[in-house]
């Protein structure tokens, strides 16, 4: 994955064909590039001030790409673009990529001398033309340093840049024939022209939910043998940290094994409401006709035909609901039942054996002899301690599970290494390879006794929200709902506060709330982790370890004198 600064168009730059790019070479380039989007370019030369579209930094050289979306024409020597109807002139594009890309040169060659490799590395510069083909001669730009919907439909980034680089390389031969390559840049002196070009701001593409389940883009090492596990095992445990991608792997799963045999029956499914809710949301929009994904429950609800009382909050109420629906699968012909089921955060189900029966139920020849993987983390296990052993009978199927073969996946692609150092340190664990990304220092702060709510106010007020849209906060209670230092308010600093939901958008003027236990699987570029009130148990450890490793990119932690102490 690319490294870009930053990894989204602010809302005053924003430009659709722009974002969309942006997303490709984010995913779509290694991170051996670095990608700077919008980048002002001031003129040395008394003309009007202008803005590099994308400038990539690569060891082998430096491009300058010119972004136009919509359609695009030439008249009389006048360039004009039509979008939704409306037609606007705009600068002569081959003029625009060619002047940013010589005024970075120099101002390159100003800072770091006009022999350094930061400024005589080769470069080039190209139009991208994101909603047409460019199928006119034009004098003013070779074909070769033209981009246009058909390339970009039929080739990866990684490829067309790779061209764009090959180009510069051999522009360079043409001008200097009689000089060598220079060497390729290190990252060190990538890094170094990237603050000279867009100083003082951190490297924080991530990894995000909101761009999983769009499709599978860049493997580590454990996640490849993963999935190439899964190809040899019936049935397989893969076990892994938060943002190891295990959620990523138990969709791409389904999507090849669909490929490979398309009248499948497959089964995904979670125990988190939200989580599930997404999960149906991805199989819905790749068209994955045979995949029956949602949430554990939503399961439930088709094997009975009808859907729980939404006002339901008795165990027993949920526990008759799924003795009935295991009953029903039982009586279920072989051919009825699922070939395949994936379960994902499937830590979640081994305190109830009546759970693991029903997923026993519904898959054709058990768990003990079907097809099935299982993705967990059993440092998310959040069921009390005092909860007793599981039956005769879910000891046989937990046994099943444990009895499998296991993948390990360990590489941390959500978080920066500061939130992946706090989550490791609470449990004890060593930190794992991360996804090298550094961002803000962990933000501890304790609350008193009757002063978690002050508390929480003045820390959002005077830290949190002047360092993130409101937009990009989830807070989270590490007790349980309806105990929230906030349950009984309906504002917090003039923000209204209203409960997480993912298939909502963000509603302006609100704040998004939630507990540790209903946002696991979740995640949120920054969070307010609150009301952590103990870290002596292994559940407390546990809780603060989910709540702190749904963060992204800023994390913010009000916790007890004493947990806030074992925190540092």
């Amino acid at each position: 994955m690319a490294r870009c600064i930053p990894d989204r168009l602010h809302a005053v730059q924003f430009d659709e064909a722009e974002a969309t790019l942006l997303e490709r070479l984010r995913f779509e380039l290694s991170d051996e590039y670095i990608v700077i989007p919008c980048l002002e370019v001031p003129r040395q030369r008394g003309a009007i001030d202008s803005e590099a579209d994308f400038v990539i930094l690569h060891p082998r050289g430096r491009l300058v790409l010119e972004v136009k979306g919509g359609e695009i024409g030439c008249q009389g020597g006048r360039w004009y673009r039509v979008r939704k109807g409306h037609r606007e002139s705009i600068a002569p594009p081959f003029y625009q990529a060619r002047d940013n890309s010589y005024e970075i040169r120099e101002y390159l060659e100003r800072l770091c001398g006009r022999e350094s490799i930061e400024a005589r590395m080769p470069f080039n510069q190209a139009m991208v033309f994101t909603d047409v083909d460019f199928n006119a001669q034009t004098f003013e730009c070779p074909k070769e340093r033209i981009v246009d919907r058909t390339e970009l439909a039929e080739r990866t980034l990684a490829e067309i840049v790779g061209r764009l680089l090959d180009d510069g390389e051999a522009r360079f031969r043409r001008h200097f024939p009689d000089r060598e390559l220079p060497a390729p840049a290190t990252d060190e002196q990538l890094l170094g022209v990237a603050q000279l070009l867009r100083p003082d701001l951190r490297l924080t593409s991530n990894l995000s939910a909101t761009d999983m389940d769009l499709e599978l883009i860049r493997l580590s090492a454990s996640q490849l043998n993963a999935l190439d596990l899964v190809k040899k095992n019936k049935r397989l445990r893969i076990t892994g940290g938060p943002g190891s991608g295990k959620t990523l792997l138990a969709v791409e799963t389904c999507r090849r094994e669909r490929a490979a045999t398309p009248f499948a029956k497959i089964g995904l499914l979670c125990f988190n409401r939200h989580l599930g809710s997404h999960l149906a949301d991805v199989a819905a929009r790749e068209g994955l006709a045979t995949v029956k994904a949602g949430s554990f429950y939503a399961h439930i609800d088709q094997v009975l035909g009808d859907v729980s009382d939404a006002a339901a909050t008795d165990p027993a109420y949920f526990r008759a609901r799924v003795q009935r629906a295991t009953a029903v699968a039982q009586a279920w012909p072989q051919d009825a039942k699922l070939d395949l089921l994936v379960v994902d955060e499937g830590q979640d189900f081994r305190d109830d054996a009546g759970k693991l029966a029903f997923m026993d139920a519904i898959l054709k020849g058990g768990l003990k002899d079907g097809r099935w993987w299982w993705f967990e983390d059993l440092d998310q296990i959040l069921t009390p301690e005092e909860s007793g052993l599981p039956s005769a009978a879910g000891q046989a199927l937990l046994a099943l599970l444990d009895g499998a073969p296991e993948a390990v996946v360990e590489r941390n692609w959500r978080n920066t290494e500061q939130i992946a150092r706090a989550a490791a340190k609470v449990m004890g664990r060593p930190v794992h390879e991360g996804s090298g990304i550094s961002g803000p220092a962990v933000t501890t702060a304790s609350y008193q006794p009757g002063k978690e709510l002050a508390t929480l106010e003045a820390l959002l007020t005077h830290v949190v929200l002047p360092q993130q849209g409101p937009e990009d906060i989830v807070v989270l209670s590490a007790r349980g709902a309806g105990k929230e230092s906030y349950a009984s308010h309906r504002m917090l600093c003039g923000l209204r506060l209203v409960p997480y939901d993912p298939s909502r958008p963000y509603e302006p003027g609100t704040l998004r709330t939630s507990t540790v236990f209903k946002f696991k699987g979740m995640e949120s570029h920054a969070v307010v982790l609150a009301d952590l009130d103990s870290l002596v148990s292994e559940r407390d450890r546990r809780k603060a370890y989910v709540g702190i490793s749904r963060a992204k990119y800023a994390l913010y932690i009000l916790a007890s004198p004493a947990a806030e102490q074992a925190l540092r």
